[in-house]
C-alpha cells in the first residue's frame, strides 16, 4: 500500500469509498463519490458505510455495491473486508480509528490511499506526503476563517469540497445527490428536526415550542423529522426536547414513519424545514426546499452548504448555539419570506 499522490490509475480500477453512517457524513459522501466516477471511470466503486443508511446507500446509482462496516463487530467485518479482491485505490473520508485501520485491508499489497490511514504495518499512520493536497489534510483546523487563504484552490471552505481537492479533483464540486421516494402521504408545510449527535449542537426546547407556537399562527401545519425514540436515544441527543414538542405544541410526530429515501422526499415537499446541524439539515439540502440551520459558531464554515436554499444561524464567536434567541431563528425564517400554498 501506498499514499496516492494524484499519478492517476490505470483503466478499469477498482476504487473503495470508505463512510460513515452518520446521515449527514454519508450526505458528504455523495459529492465525492461523484467526482470519483467522472476522474477515474473506474470499472468498480464499492461503498463501504454502515447499518445507519444501508436503505439510502444501496440506491445510490454510482456504487456497484454497498458493505457493511459499522454496526456488525470488528470479527465480521474484517473477515468480509478480507474476502474481497484489493482496490486499487481506498478514499477514506474519515478520521476514526477503526476507519484508518480498514484501508490497508481494502487495498492490500498495492493499492493507493486517499485520506487518512494507519500504516500497512499497522504502526502509526500513513504520512499524508508534502503535497497541496496532503498538507490540507493534515491540518487539524479545517473550521479555521483562514483555511482558504492558506489553500487557495477552495473556492469554499464545505467539507466536500475540502474532500474532493484531496482527492485531487480541480472541476466544478457536484451538489448533494441522494435517492428520493415519494413518501407516500400529505406533508406538513414545515417540517423540524430537533435532535442532534452532540449536546453542543442543541437548541433549548422551550425556544423550539414557543417557535412551533408561531409558526402555527401563521397558517403553518408542522411535522417533526426523526428516528423513532428508542432507536434515537441509541445515536442523538435530545430526543427528551422531542417528545415536550410533540405534547406541549401543534406538531405531528413523522419519527420513524419514512424510509430516509421518503425522508428526503418529504423534505422535498415541504415549504420550509428548520433544523439543527444534522443529518436531515443534509438531506434537505439536497433539494430546492428553503431550509433554516442552527449552527455552532466555526463549525458553519466546514459543515454548512454552500447552496441558496439555506440560511445560516449562527452565534457569532465565542457563542452557543442555546444562546441564539427566538428572534434570530424567527428572523431567519421570515427572510425567505415563504408563501403558503
Amino acid at each position: 500500500m501506498h499514499r496516492y499522490m494524484g499519478e492517476g490509475l490505470k483503466p478499469g480500477s477498482r476504487i473503495a469509498l470508505i463512510a460513515n453512517d452518520a446521515l449527514g457524513n454519508f450526505a458528504v459522501s455523495s459529492p465525492v463519490a461523484q467526482v470519483l466516477r467522472i476522474m477515474y471511470q473506474p470499472a468498480v466503486l464499492d461503498g463501504f458505510t454502515g447499518s445507519r443508511v444501508m436503505e439510502i446507500a444501496t440506491e445510490c446509482p454510482w456504487f456497484e455495491e454497498v458493505v457493511s462496516v459499522y454496526g456488525d463487530g470488528p470479527r465480521v467485518v474484517a473477515e468480509r473486508i478480507l474476502a474481497r479482491e484489493p482496490y486499487d485505490l481506498v478514499v477514506n473520508i474519515e478520521n476514526a480509528a477503526w476507519a484508518k485501520s480498514l484501508v490497508p485491508l481494502l487495498a492490500g499489497e498495492n493499492g493507493g490511499a486517499i485520506g487518512p490511514s494507519a500504516n500497512r504495518d499497522g504502526r502509526g499512520d500513513l504520512d499524508y506526503g508534502n503535497s497541496p493536497e496532503g498538507r490540507l489534510w493534515a491540518d487539524p483546523k479545517w473550521t479555521r476563517d483562514s483555511l482558504r487563504i492558506d489553500f487557495p484552490f477552495l473556492s469554499t471552505g464545505h467539507i466536500s469540497e475540502i474532500v474532493c481537492r484531496c482527492c485531487y479533483w480541480d472541476g466544478r464540486i457536484p451538489a448533494y445527490n441522494l435517492p428520493k421516494h415519494d413518501p407516500g402521504r400529505d406533508i406538513p408545510d414545515v417540517l423540524i428536526s430537533a435532535t442532534a449527535s452532540l449536546p453542543d449542537k442543541l437548541w433549548p426546547v422551550d425556544r423550539w415550542i414557543r417557535l412551533m407556537n408561531l409558526i402555527a399562527a401563521d397558517g403553518r401545519t408542522i411535522g417533526l423529522l426523526g428516528a423513532k425514540p428508542k432507536a434515537g436515544s441509541e445515536f442523538w441527543r435530545g430526543v427528551d426536547d422531542e417528545t415536550r414538542i410533540v405534547e406541549e405544541s401543534p406538531v405531528e410526530d413523522l419519527r420513524g414513519e419514512f424510509t430516509l429515501p421518503q425522508v428526503v422526499g418529504a423534505l422535498d415537499h415541504a415549504q420550509l424545514v428548520v433544523t439543527l446541524d444534522n443529518g436531515i439539515l443534509h438531506f434537505a439540502c439536497s433539494t430546492d426546499t428553503p431550509v433554516v440551520g442552527l449552527f455552532r459558531n466555526g463549525i458553519h464554515r466546514l459543515w454548512a452548504p454552500p447552496v441558496p436554499n439555506l440560511k445560516v444561524v449562527e452565534p457569532g464567536v465565542g457563542g452557543h448555539v442555546s444562546d441564539l434567541s427566538l428572534d434570530r431563528v424567527w428572523d431567519g425564517i421570515k427572510n425567505f419570506q415563504i408563501q403558503l400554498a
